[in-house]
Formats: C-alpha cells, structure tokens, sequence
C-alpha cells in the first residue's frame, strides 16, 4: 500500500474513532482471534455449542414445561460461580424465583442479583443500564412469556392489546448491540445474556412445525444460539422418579455446527449418591470419552490406557473417584471437538 494512501486511512480511522468512540475501526489482524465464551457447566453442552454460551451475545434457552430450562440456567451460573470468585449474574425474575432451588444446584446467593419484576419496560431498562455499565457478568431473563407490557397491564381484560410485547422486545434487542459492544482489542468485562422461552402452538397450521415463540420473530435474528432443551426420559427409583434425562439441542449457532445434540441426567431428588439439584457430569465426560473412542470397548470390558473394567457402570463409578482421570478425559473430549 502506498504511504499516501496508507496516511489517508489512518486519517479517516482516528477522526472517526475520535467522533464515534475508540475502536470503532480497527485492523482485522488486531481483532481478538476467539469469541469468548463461559461454560453452561455440562461439558456434553459446552461441546455441543462450541465452547459454552458466547459472551456479549444473547442466547435463548427454549422448551416445554419441565424440560430443564431454568436448570441449565442455574447451572450456568453456578459453574462460573465456582470457576471465577468476582463472577457476578442477574437473573430477572418475571416468574417466582426459588432460592433453595437455584442454592441447591450450587448457585451462589450472594453473587446474584434477582430482579422481581414482570413489567417488560422495568426489566427491559435495567439490563441495558446493567450492560452499558458492565455491572454483571450474566444476565438470566426467566421467563420472557412472563414479561408484560405495561400498557397491557393496565388494559382491562376485554381490550386488545395485539403486538405491543413483540414490539417492545425487537426494540430492546436492537438497543441492546449497543449496550453489549464491547473493545474488538482489548480485554473488556463481557456479559452473557440467556432468555428462557416457552413453546405455543400456531393456531390453524397443518403443515410444517406448528410450534412459535412469545415475543414476535424479529427476536430470533438477534439471538446468537438458540438451544432447544426436552426432558428425554425419567430416572426412576422403585418408579418413583428422581431425576431426568436432559436432552438439548442447537437450532441456531452463528459460529459452530447446527443441529447438534447432547444430553445430561439431572436430579431432583435424593438416589444414591446423587442430591436435588446434582448433574451427572462424570457420566457425561465418560459417554464422550466413549463415543469418541478415548475409551474403548470390547464386549463387556471398556479399557483406558492399561486400565480394564468390566461393565460401564464399574468405569463410572471409578471415573467418579479418580479426580485426575476425570480431567485427563475431560481434555481429551475438549481436544478432539475444538
């Protein structure tokens, strides 16, 4: 490039940057090479998304009633909770939060910050001022069907009110690019946005997918990932059921495979070793470990390195007790998807 033409750029670069903010232009080879990202807490889900939930974007969360929906979501929290002491979240509760429940997954009470609002103006504003003002690491909005419009609040229940929370929420994403920008150089504290959602049924449709979102479609372009969360089957006791197997999969993923599918077995209820709130993730890494032939399988003996054990339930219980295993077989996983 000539030196005339290289000095103009450098020109119109610091006057924009000096008019619009620092680093609204920069050179490609000085973008930061990886989108950072934070764990979900389930290595099964981290593989299946790529790495984790991408920062500085909004992901949703979407799902039947009890799916696992606000499960994973705690569990985000309490994995990065545990990983990073100055990690902090905000969950926006439209709908009842539970205390002893997020505490029994291993949310930390006094890192989080519940917002108890349905109002869809109320909670719309506070995270934008919690975006812009770097405030959280995390922000949970449980549950988005629960968000109301305050015009619609104050309507009587025989008046139309058609449109206007669909109308509200594009607004909000397309404010919130702004609230989520952050230095494409230079380390900046990042924020991760999750929306839990909720499927309905389209009314009239006979062919196709019947099913749609609350809160109109322009929000499904603004999502970065959108990971669709079913219970797969019970976990039972003597038919009492203890848990469930969570099952997710990815609709949407700007930067990773699509469609990709994992699952997990959670517990609501003491089996074993296994407490409300706990998450197979030892079964989990070795389910990988398995399927990617780390370890492998002869018969009814599964082998790793010169160890043997017969039966998969013998592996696990040993993977549970072997700590280094444990992270030897969690990298390998990490290894050989990213």
């Amino acid at each position: 490039m000539k030196t005339e033409q290289w000095e103009t750029i450098q020109s119109i670069v610091a006057s924009v940057n000096k008019k619009y903010g620092e680093d609204i232009i920069v050179q490609g080879n000085q973008v930061k090479e990886e989108m950072p990202r934070i764990t979900t807490g389930v290595l099964a889900f981290d593989l299946m998304l790529g790495g984790g939930w991408p920062v500085n974007q909004w992901s949703e969360i979407i799902g039947d009633e009890s799916s696992g929906k606000t499960a994973l979501a705690f569990k985000t929290i309490a994995a990065n909770q545990a990983a990073d002491p100055e990690w902090i979240a905000m969950w926006v509760a439209a709908e009842e939060f539970v205390p002893e429940y997020a505490a029994a997954i291993g949310v930390d009470l006094e890192r989080l910050w519940v917002v108890e609002t349905n109002v869809m103006e109320h909670a719309y504003d506070l995270i934008l001022r919690a975006m812009e003002n770097r405030a959280v690491d995390c922000i949970v909005v449980d549950s988005l069907p629960a968000l109301v419009p305050g015009d619609e609040a104050e309507k009587m229940m025989d008046e139309f009110s058609v449109g206007l929370g669909a109308r509200l929420t594009g607004k909000f994403f397309r404010k919130s690019s702004k609230a989520q920008k952050r230095s494409l150089i230079r380390e900046d504290r990042g924020c991760t946005g999750l929306i839990i959602n909720q499927w309905r049924e389209k009314i009239g449709v006979l062919y196709g997918d019947p099913r749609t979102t609350p809160g109109g479609r322009a929000k499904n372009f603004h999502y970065f990932t959108r990971v669709e969360v079913k219970r797969d089957e019970w976990l039972k006791e003597k038919d009492e059921p203890v848990g469930q197997t969570i099952r997710a999969r990815t609709m949407k993923n700007k930067t990773y495979r699509p469609q990709q599918v994992a699952q997990v077995d959670f517990y609501f209820a003491d089996h074993g070793t296994f407490h409300l709130g706990d998450f197979d993730v030892v079964k989990d890494i070795v389910n990988i470990c398995i399927a990617i032939e780390v370890i492998t399988r002869a018969g009814a003996y599964y082998n790793y390195g010169d160890q043997k054990w017969q039966g998969k339930d013998a592996l696990v219980t040993h993977v549970r007790g072997d700590l280094t295993m444990q992270s030897e077989l969690k990298e390998k996983a990490k290894e050989y998807f990213l």
